[in-house]
């Protein structure tokens, strides 16, 4: 049986600068109007939509099939959406004027179509021609640093709900023609809209890049920004073995604000499901080491009222930590230490120690030693938990967590991403027991061991 009524494919290929693809048809478009319908017509929970790659139409685009049926429809307009929603979907008859009649025709379409794409992916690998999968990978940084630019320079916030590249130069005093390039470059991307000479925001942009917007994520933004000019000595770092330029220990004031402001979204996103995957039976005094924001402070002391914390972070960061933390109405139940947790006393008698995106800034011996002062510093029965990406033991997935360690290379002296199988040896020479991984959703892992 099929779990959903009907099962709709739209091909949103997209394909290189004047080849005929439904992409460029506007299939994204196609798709929003289909979930626009389906919802306003209570079907969403009976119908599946599903984008798919090549369907071999691509002259004939936008492109649709809907199961059970196998109807296909080609040449698709938005306006002709709510007709086949009604007819098709609802009613369960493909609109007949609408649908593709000649199926023949089109099986020796797609057929010549697939040969042809074989014939010219031959053609491009016999001449060496780079493929387009791995030039991907060659210039992805031309749009990412196309973004990043407009953050710092805070275009998406002059541009508000439409002005022209003129007014947007006058007002970030930036250069008039520099302006209007790349503003067009990020009409291009789809992050802002122009018509007869005004632009405005996208609404991902409106909603994220906007200055005081609902999600306004301008300062957070702000560390990949940074973290650009560190990955551009990448090839240095691999020569030298370790970090060639400051990286975290040389943050500005404003990096250091717009570390913890990214790091207080992610967390504070992550927090409430990370509290439903940890036993707090008995545990009554928590250090959350490295806090930050105080994030996940704030998570285990909403999730447990008889919890106290101590919140433990550099000096230049503990004003930031009572800042998120007052924020939330929970400065009373929180002990606030300035300190180096590589150095200073971490102090004693807790029954957990969190230690969130911390083990991957330090080198392994830095990490072991970290750990045995974990071990004194809890009560007995008390429980180490780091969260953390954990490698799988030949450490080359998943995927984030291997690219993760040269963000370490480039920006600490000895940090990387580390295995699941080396956290457990130094957690157990350390002396903790019952030494585990559990998987969470998301990039991080947690590991815990009990004293």
């Amino acid at each position: 049986m099929e779990p959903f009524r009907h099962h709709v494919f739209v091909c949103s290929k997209s394909k290189p600068n004047g080849v005929p693809c439904c992409a460029g048809e506007g299939a994204a478009a196609i798709v929003e109007e289909l979930k626009k319908e389906l919802a306003a017509n209570d079907l969403t929970e009976l119908v599946q939509v599903t984008t798919c790659g090549c369907l071999g139409l691509c002259e004939n685009g936008p492109n649709m099939i809907i199961y059970p049926e196998g109807t296909w429809y080609t040449e698709l307009k938005i306006d002709k959406i709510p007709r086949i929603v009604k007819g098709h979907i609802w009613d369960g008859k493909p609109v007949p004027d609408l649908a593709l009649e000649d199926t023949n025709a089109a099986r020796e379409e797609i057929t010549t179509h697939n040969k042809r794409v074989a014939g010219m992916k031959a053609m491009l690998k016999q001449a060496g021609v780079i493929p387009d999968e791995l030039n991907r990978y060659l210039r992805s940084f031309m749009e990412s640093r196309l973004v990043l630019t407009a953050v710092e320079l805070d275009l998406f916030t002059a541009v508000g709900s439409g002005t022209t590249a003129a007014e947007v130069s006058a007002a970030q005093e930036t250069d008039p023609r520099a302006t209007e390039t790349i503003l067009n470059a990020l009409v291009a991307i789809e992050l802002l809209v122009k018509e007869d000479g005004v632009y405005s925001n996208s609404d991902v942009t409106a909603d994220y890049m906007v200055a005081g917007a609902k999600h306004d994520s301008i300062t957070a933004t702000l560390h990949p920004a940074k973290l650009w000019h560190s990955w551009s000595t990448l090839t240095d770092c691999v020569k030298a073995g370790t970090a060639v330029k400051s990286g975290v220990d040389g943050r500005s004031d404003e990096q250091t604000r717009a570390f913890i402001a990214a790091m207080h979204k992610t967390s504070g996103f992550r927090g409430k499901m990370t509290m439903q995957q940890l036993d707090l039976e008995g545990v009554q005094h928590v250090l959350d080491l490295g806090g930050g924001s105080g994030a996940y402070t704030i998570a285990f002391l909403q999730h447990k009222l008889a919890l106290r914390a101590t919140l433990l972070d550099v000096p230049e960061v503990i004003p930031l930590s009572k800042k998120y933390i007052a924020e939330a109405g929970l400065s009373d139940r929180v002990t606030f230490v300035a300190g180096d947790m590589i150095g200073d006393p971490l102090g004693e008698g807790y029954d957990l120690v969190w230690v969130s995106a911390i083990c991957h800034m330090w080198g392994p011996e830095e990490n072991r030693d970290l750990i045995n002062r974990i071990y004194a510093a809890l009560n007995p029965g008390g429980q180490i938990i780091i969260q953390d990406f954990v490698l799988e033991d030949h450490k080359t997935a998943p995927r984030l967590a291997a690219v993760f360690a040269l963000n370490m290379l480039v920006n600490t002296q000895s940090g990387s991403s580390y295995s699941g199988a080396e956290y457990q040896t130094w957690m157990s020479e350390a002396g903790f027991k019952d030494v585990g991984i559990k998987p969470l959703p998301g990039p991080t892992d947690l590991v815990r061991g009990v004293k």
